[in-house]
């Protein structure tokens, strides 16, 4: 009898720690930490300036993505404000040449937040999405449902200047620097 009373409690503790781990994922909780901005300075003349925005994910992953991009993008020559994406930083990105969002996706759609601001983004800049991933694995079925959300979300204002990029695990590198080369072409 008390093997099933324990058999039972694992299997409800199970069941709650699966509904409240979708939850927290689905309602986006962790984009709430994401309030603070900074300003980085680029690496010799400066050519131009950047926002970098990002929604860090249950893992921070895609935190670290975005302060790689702006290390790019710094080392190119931009002046980048790096803000997360509940920072009021975000709210100027009209003033900017260039604009990388970012933050994770889960099952190939993108967190709401990330979503959400992507939305509120106007103007000339060149837009830049990436969505950190968690896995080695390339899904073309991913990438295309990021494009569809990202192409929805702004409406097709950017279109011809939107490069849009997973960020696969063990690739890291490399996929930062190709969205930046990218985005500045």
């Amino acid at each position: 009898m008390n093997l099933l009373v324990i058999a039972g409690t694992v299997v409800g503790l199970l069941v709650f720690a699966t509904v409240a781990t979708f939850a927290v994922i689905s309602m986006d909780l962790a984009s709430y930490t994401a309030t603070g901005s900074e300003a980085l300075a680029p690496t010799g003349t400066q050519v131009g300036r950047s926002l970098v925005v990002y929604s860090p994910g249950l893992s921070g992953a895609a935190r670290d993505a975005a302060r790689k991009v702006a290390g790019e993008l710094t080392a190119r020559g931009y002046a980048v404000d790096l803000a997360g994406v509940r920072s009021a930083k975000t709210q100027e990105g009209a003033a900017y040449d260039v604009v990388v969002v970012g933050g994770p996706a889960y099952w190939g759609k993108l967190s709401a937040s990330t979503g959400d601001y992507l939305k509120t983004l106007t103007g000339s800049a060149r837009l830049g999405v990436y969505a950190t991933t968690g896995t080695n694995q390339f899904q073309e079925v991913d990438f295309n449902s990021i494009a569809e959300q990202v192409a929805s979300a702004t409406g097709g204002q950017f279109q011809g200047r939107t490069t849009i990029k997973l960020i696969l695990a063990g690739r890291e590198a490399a996929d930062y620097a190709e969205l930046v080369s990218a985005v500045l072409q």
